[in-house]
């Protein structure tokens, strides 16, 4: 557990390694609380690679805007762990997450349980107890197998864009991670599809073929461009110009476009274009492309943080560098988690970034050191060892005379230490 989270119950170390897989310990879990996940809201359930919690951040910005409540379940969180259980727009509280806890710790008994598993079906126990219109539900590592895959019947479902992530689970290749990510897909449930590889698209059609889902396929069905000052959203309505999303980068237009996408679908709620419109303008992702105030760097030095931690994050956000940071050298602050590909994670920068460093992720006990990070990338850059954010920013500061903009990049849990700064 992330030393932010607040305390929880204590849970004995008795559990040992948990046997079976994660859903099934789930719905064994679930069963001693009553069934839970038989008295909530519609659910639209979200996995894929990279986008899940924006595309919920979209989701619940519209829903709302139109009126609506909305519970949301999400992972991992930065500061606090109530971010990931919201109940009816609002983080739950500390005193009723340790009562739901200490009430799914009680009914687990001597179960082997994983933390995912029973901080899911304490989330379901909250959901269930307390009333929206609707429920957004993250993936965790995603597939069949994956804790949150025991909502029978979801409303919709949606599978944001596929890429390399937790190869050593999911498979070594886009297909293999396609079959095993397809594991949201249910019967006769409609699942929002957003732009895929061309190696993927065919392996998700196949097995949706064979599952009776229906899909309603970027590029098929619908689809975005982005204008200069605007993005586009087009499908068999005709097109629609919205303005572009809150939070930024074209990845995050992509982000946007799975919630249209998902909106269009849906019969029995009413929002509207106007309700499209608020929830694009007002959508708010912590972590994700935002700009730091620093204790340490001055106006017009710049902080930034994105808590991007894979090569499709790596190539978006710099995607949006090269567009958009022209007028300051960059420089690049990193660490990552152990097995993280640490070399496609920082090939994308090696030309936008004027200086690369390396920094542990404190809060992470299986984070690289700041050493292994730099003799990883001795292959294609040079990346000099830090301490601390802090310590690079200073050496930074010292080596830069004209205004410069730092971007910490490769794990949400760099995030305090990026905010202490």
């Amino acid at each position: 557990m992330s030393p932010y989270s607040l305390k929880m119950p204590h849970w004995s170390n008795s559990f040992g390694t948990p046997s079976g897989t994660p859903s099934e310990r789930t719905r064994k879990l679930l069963a001693k609380l009553g069934n839970p996940e038989q008295k909530l809201p519609p659910v639209i359930h979200v996995g894929g690679t990279k986008g899940k919690g924006s595309t919920i951040a979209f989701l619940r910005a519209m829903f709302e805007a139109a009126g609506y409540t909305v519970h949301s379940y999400t992972s991992p969180h930065i500061e606090n762990f109530n971010e990931r259980i919201v109940l009816a727009g609002e983080e739950i509280s500390d005193a009723y997450l340790y009562e739901i806890m200490e009430a799914t710790r009680k009914a687990a008994g001597d179960m082997e349980v994983g933390f995912f598993d029973s901080t899911t079906a304490a989330a379901i126990l909250a959901f269930s107890e307390h009333h929206a219109d609707i429920l957004l539900m993250e993936m965790g590592l995603g597939g069949e197998v994956d804790a949150t895959n025991i909502i029978d019947n979801p409303l919709l479902t949606i599978l944001t864009t596929i890429s390399y992530d937790h190869t050593e689970y999911m498979g070594e290749t886009l297909p293999e991670i396609a079959t095993f990510e397809a594991g949201i897909f249910k019967q006769n449930v409609p699942c929002i599809i957003s732009y895929q590889h061309k190696q993927v698209l065919p392996v998700l059609e196949g097995i949706a073929a064979q599952k009776n889902t229906p899909l309603y396929i970027y590029g098929k069905h619908w689809l975005v461009k982005k204008t200069p000052e605007n993005m586009i959203f087009i499908d068999s309505y005709g097109d629609a110009l919205l303005p572009l999303p809150a939070l930024l980068g074209a990845h995050q237009i992509a982000n946007a476009s799975n919630a249209i996408a998902a909106i269009t679908t849906l019969e029995d709620f009413n929002i509207s274009q106007d309700d499209i419109f608020h929830g694009l303008q007002n959508a708010k992702w912590k972590g994700r492309l935002q700009k730091i105030h620093s204790k340490i760097l001055s106006e017009p030095n710049e902080l930034w943080f994105d808590g991007g931690h894979n090569l499709a994050a790596a190539q978006a956000i710099s995607l949006f560098a090269e567009q958009n940071w022209h007028d300051h050298p960059l420089y690049l602050i990193f660490g990552t988690t152990i097995g993280k590909d640490v070399i496609s994670m920082l090939t994308p920068f090696i030309n936008l970034a004027r200086g690369i460093y390396s920094v542990s992720v404190k809060s992470e006990t299986k984070s690289y050191d700041a050493t292994k990070i730099s003799e990883i990338a001795s292959f294609i850059t040079t990346v000099k060892p830090q301490d601390s954010i802090a310590d690079a920013l200073q050496d930074i500061m010292e080596k830069q005379t004209q205004p410069f903009r730092v971007l910490v990049f490769g794990s949400l849990y760099l995030w305090l230490e990026t905010v202490d700064s």
